[in-house]
C-alpha cells in the first residue's frame, strides 16, 4: 500500500460525549440547511403571486429531489468504502452513472412538452405557474454534480470527525442564499428565483467543504485495502437510494393526491411551508444516520448511541410543543414567513401536529445508520417502497372522507410513513443482534 493514513482509524467505546461533540455541529448544520429552504419560501411568500408561485417551486422541488434523491446515498457510499484516493474517482463515476437515468426525466419536463402536461394536469398547476415550474426544474439539474461533490467532501470530514467545518460550509451556504435572493431576481422571475438560489448557495458551500476536505483526501492512501467493484457499490447503494427517494417521494405523492383538491394551489402552497417549517425543527435528527454509521464500531457503542438518540428525542418533542403549540406559532407564520392570513390559517393546525413526528423520525434515521454501518442496506429498499404506500393510503383514505385540510393530510400521512419505516427496520436489527461488524 502507498503510504498515506486511513483516518478512519479505530477508537475507544463510545461515550454519549463522544455522541454530543460529533452531533451538535450536524444540529447547527442542518437547521442552516433547512432555512435555506423556508428563507425561499418566505421570500417567494412576498412575491406578487405568493400562492402559484409557492406552489410551482413546491412541486419542483418535491418532484426534481424525490427522482434525483439517489445524490444523498454519496456520504454514506464514501463513509463505507472510500479507503484510499482512487476511489474518489471510481465512487464518484459510480454515482454519477445511477443519476444520469432521474436526471434525463427531470430534462423531459424541463424542455419538453411533456412538462406542460405533468405539472398542469398532473399537479393542476395554471399555465405561469406551469412554465414557473418547467424553468426551475432546469436550474435544479445543475445541481446533481454539486451535491455528489459535497458529498464526497462530507463523508471526509465526517471520518475525520470534524464537522464543525461542515457546519461552517453551511453557515457559508446560508450567506450565500441571502446574497443570491438579492441578486437573481434581476435576471429572473417568480420560483425561478428560489431554483437559482438554491444551487448557487449549493455550490459555495461544496467549494468551502472541500477546502478543508482536501487535507483530508491527501491523507488517504493511495490505494485502499477494499476497492469494491460497481456490483458491490450498486448493491449497497440501490437500497439506501430507494430510501432516499423515498424521502422526497412520500412529499411528492403527498403533493399528487393534493392537487386533486378544489383548490390545489392553495393546499400546495400551504402544505410546502408546513413540511419546511417542520423540517426546519426536526431536521437535525436525519443526521443520526450519519452519527450511527461513523460512530459505531462495537457491539457495546449500540446501547450508547441508542440512549443518545432518546435524549434528542425528548428535545425536540419539547421543542416542536412550544414552538408550534403556543402563541409562538402566530410569530413564526405571520412575523417570520410574512404569510398572508389565508395561509396562515392553514398552516397552523398542521404544525401543532409536529410533536408526534418526532420518535418516528429519529429512530428511522438511526436504524438507517446502523444497517448502513453493517453494510447491510436491503431492508432499506423495502421501507422506501412501504413509506411511499403508505403515505398513499392516507391521503386517500383522508381525501375519501371530504372536508379535511390539506396540511393536516400530508403531515399525518408523513408521519405515518416513518412510522412505518422504524417497524420495519426495527425488526431486520432485531434478527440481525443489532450490531454486526461491517467496516473494514
Amino acid at each position: 500500500m502507498s503510504q498515506g493514513t486511513d483516518i478512519s482509524e479505530s477508537r475507544g467505546p463510545l461515550s454519549l460525549a463522544d455522541a454530543y461533540r460529533f452531533f451538535a455541529p450536524l444540529i447547527l448544520m442542518t437547521e442552516l440547511n433547512m432555512i435555506s429552504k423556508s428563507a425561499i419560501h418566505a421570500f417567494l411568500a412576498r412575491t406578487d403571486t405568493p400562492g402559484p408561485t409557492l406552489a410551482a417551486f413546491n412541486t419542483v422541488f418535491t418532484f426534481y429531489y424525490a427522482v434525483t434523491s439517489a445524490t444523498e446515498v454519496m456520504a454514506p457510499l464514501a463513509l463505507a468504502w472510500l479507503r484510499g484516493r482512487r476511489e474518489l474517482t471510481h465512487l464518484f463515476t459510480f454515482m454519477a452513472l445511477v443519476i444520469s437515468v432521474p436526471c434525463s426525466v427531470v430534462a423531459l419536463t424541463a424542455f419538453t412538452s411533456v412538462g406542460d402536461w405533468f405539472y398542469g394536469e398532473v399537479f393542476g398547476l395554471g399555465r405561469l405557474a406551469t412554465q414557473d415550474a418547467k424553468t426551475s426544474a432546469a436550474i435544479l439539474l445543475l445541481s446533481a454534480p454539486i451535491l455528489l461533490a459535497r458529498g464526497l467532501a462530507f463523508a471526509l470530514l465526517m471520518r475525520a470527525r470534524t464537522t464543525l467545518l461542515i457546519t461552517g460550509a453551511t453557515f457559508v451556504r446560508l450567506v450565500s442564499l441571502g446574497i443570491s435572493l438579492f441578486l437573481w431576481p434581476n435576471f429572473l422571475d417568480g420560483a425561478a428565483i428560489g431554483a437559482a438560489s438554491l444551487v448557487t448557495c449549493m455550490a459555495v458551500e461544496t467549494a468551502f467543504a472541500w477546502t478543508f476536505a482536501y487535507k483530508h483526501f491527501r491523507q488517504l492512501p493511495e490505494r485502499g485495502d477494499d476497492r469494491p467493484s460497481f456490483g458491490q457499490l450498486w448493491r449497497f447503494s440501490w437500497p439506501l437510494a430507494m430510501n432516499a427517494s423515498a424521502e422526497m417521494g412520500v412529499v411528492f405523492t403527498i403533493n399528487l393526491f393534493l392537487g386533486r383538491l378544489p383548490n390545489p394551489e392553495l393546499a400546495l402552497a400551504v402544505f410546502g411551508v408546513a413540511h419546511g417549517l417542520v423540517g426546519l425543527t426536526l431536521a437535525p435528527l436525519r443526521n443520526l444516520a450519519h452519527t450511527a454509521q461513523t460512530l459505531v464500531n462495537q457491539a457495546a457503542d449500540v446501547r450508547v448511541i441508542i440512549e443518545f438518540s432518546a435524549h434528542l428525542i425528548v428535545i425536540g418533542t419539547l421543542t416542536c410543543m412550544l414552538v408550534y403549540n403556543t402563541p409562538l406559532s402566530d410569530v413564526v407564520l405571520n412575523d417570520l414567513m410574512g404569510l398572508k392570513p389565508e395561509l396562515a390559517a392553514a398552516c397552523a393546525p398542521a404544525l401543532g401536529l409536529a410533536n408526534l413526528m418526532c420518535v418516528f423520525w429519529a429512530f428511522a434515521a438511526l436504524f438507517r445508520g446502523l444497517l448502513s454501518n453493517a453494510r447491510t442496506t436491503g431492508a432499506l429498499a423495502l421501507t422506501g417502497g412501504l413509506r411511499i404506500g403508505t403515505s398513499a393510503l392516507v391521503c386517500a383514505a383522508a381525501i375519501g372522507l371530504g372536508g379535511v385540510s390539506g396540511a393536516i393530510t400530508g403531515i399525518v400521512a408523513w408521519i405515518a410513513s416513518y412510522a412505518v419505516e422504524t417497524l420495519v427496520t426495527w425488526r431486520r436489527l432485531k434478527t440481525l443482534g443489532w450490531y454486526v461488524p461491517g467496516k473494514p
